[in-house]
């Protein structure tokens, strides 16, 4: 096994070179001056003791131990969890995803006609109910902060847009701008918005929306004729109709309000495309209204994309929403327990940037089997990421001793297990044997007065 642990270690070394680490930490402030503390080994002990089934800043000052020899106090470790080092991790993630980009290969086939596919997506990740302030829940005894990315299916890799606090919106934080262009957008339900879908369209991109199953959007023109005594849409609202349609599919043009730069609203034509929930393709539940079809709104034109082709497109938000399982499932995402601000937004950080340095591993290893193994390794599609991660994390410290080893260091974890068998609270056991042997003053009123106590 050590000749793999060897060849992922170098490709992490290769992707985040210390020097580069170093660097980026200087220049993001996160380290002013020379310190104890080096920045290389903190970040990989972040990355690796925040990400463990046990993730906490207690890890971290383990593995940095560990990693150096070297007895770092607690204290220290917390003041390296900062604003700066969130910067960093930030930094790191947009590196690794430029990173993913470079070594993938076009989409091809029907998305030869687009630049990028992007998909939006959030997830939530509970909190200590002590956070509650900064972080307000779904109820008044619920802490939960909102990770906000949008992945590239290009490289299949995230780019990171903002934290918040999980009752704001989705919708909030999708700034439209040129990243648009020539690009298609996947969104759910949560960004549903005419306005955010006008600039796109505004900025010479592309989207594919789920629409609300309540939409009541006069439909303007049918692209679709059917035979026979089929029902007319054209010049009807579509909750008027949709009740008694049977036909799989529709295929309309609808008009959508949707708000001016002077927040006046100016109808807006798009596509309507109706599949019947028997026949989509994106696993949603069938709707939850009094017609059977999944509705979306687009501006893909029927002559690229027919409806079937439409839902097959959406379907592809299952890439982002595995994405961030794997987040959560793996890399410890799903709930953190340190409280302070600056600790929560970077554990959420490490997480993908744990899913990032995993990605771009299974596809060096992946690029390379052919010369380095003799079929002892799952061939490419049989390799899932999902299941790759698992093992990184389950054979982390692996990884991180040879880390230490490469970069000069002895990785001994005496240091840390001893120090971390010492007892913390000894005043504490010497207090109660004072006030179980000792002479108590039946005067004193200051409880920290007792901490006074001679054994009689």
């Amino acid at each position: 096994m050590q000749r793999w642990i060897d060849r992922i270690v170098r490709e992490l070394r290769t992707v985040l070179p210390g020097e580069a680490v170093a660097r980026t930490s200087r220049a993001t402030s996160l380290v002013e001056r020379n310190r104890e503390i080096g920045p290389v080994p903190f970040v990989w002990s972040f990355l690796f003791g925040t990400t463990q089934p046990d993730g906490s800043v207690t890890k971290v000052q383990d593995f940095y131990k560990t990693f150096t020899e070297h007895n770092a106090a607690y204290s220290s470790i917390q003041q390296w969890i900062t604003p700066e080092l969130k910067t960093l991790l930030t930094e790191i993630i947009a590196h690794l995803s430029v990173e993913l980009g470079g070594t993938e290969h076009s989409l091809g086939g029907r998305f030869d006609r687009f630049r990028d596919v992007f998909i939006a997506d959030a997830t939530d990740c509970t909190l200590s109910a002590e956070s509650f302030e900064d972080f307000p829940g779904y109820g008044d005894d619920h802490a939960g902060a909102r990770l906000h990315v949008i992945e590239s299916l290009t490289s299949r890799a995230p780019f990171f847009t903002s934290i918040t606090d999980v009752r704001t919106g989705e919708l909030s934080q999708l700034e439209i701008g040129d990243w648009m262009a020539n690009s298609l957008l996947l969104d759910d339900l949560g960004y549903h918005d005419y306005g955010k879908i006008a600039q796109i369209d505004e900025q010479g991109g592309w989207f594919v929306n789920r629409l609300k199953v309540d939409s009541n959007a006069p439909i303007t023109d049918e692209l679709r004729r059917w035979r026979g005594n089929a029902i007319s849409l054209e010049g009807r609202n579509l909750q008027d109709v949709l009740p008694d349609l049977h036909r799989s599919e529709i295929d309309v043009t609808a008009s959508f309000d949707t708000l001016s730069s002077e927040s006046d609203l100016l109808p807006r034509e798009f596509r309507l495309v109706g599949l019947r929930h028997d026949e989509a393709t994106d696993g949603d539940d069938a709707p939850d209204a009094d017609h059977d079809y999944h509705l979306y709104v687009t501006n893909l034109p029927r002559k690229w994309f027919k409806p079937r082709e439409i839902a097959a497109l959406y379907s592809n938000r299952w890439s982002v929403e595995t994405l961030v399982q794997e987040a959560k499932s793996v890399f410890g995402l799903d709930e953190i327990s340190v409280r302070r601000t600056d600790a929560i937004e970077c554990f959420m950080l490490a997480s993908m940037v744990m899913v990032l340095l995993s990605r771009y591993l299974l596809r060096q290893i992946r690029a390379g089997l052919g010369s380095a193994c003799c079929g002892s390794v799952e061939e490419e599609t049989e390799t899932q990421p999902m299941s790759f991660s698992k093992r990184l994390q389950w054979y982390g410290t692996d990884v991180l001793e040879t880390l230490a080893q490469q970069f000069g260091y002895s990785w001994d974890p005496g240091l840390a297990i001893i120090e971390g068998a010492i007892d913390r609270n000894m005043n504490r056991h010497a207090l109660t044997e004072r006030v179980a042997h000792g002479t108590v003053d039946p005067d004193l009123t200051n409880a920290s007065e007792l901490a006074t106590i001679r054994p009689g």
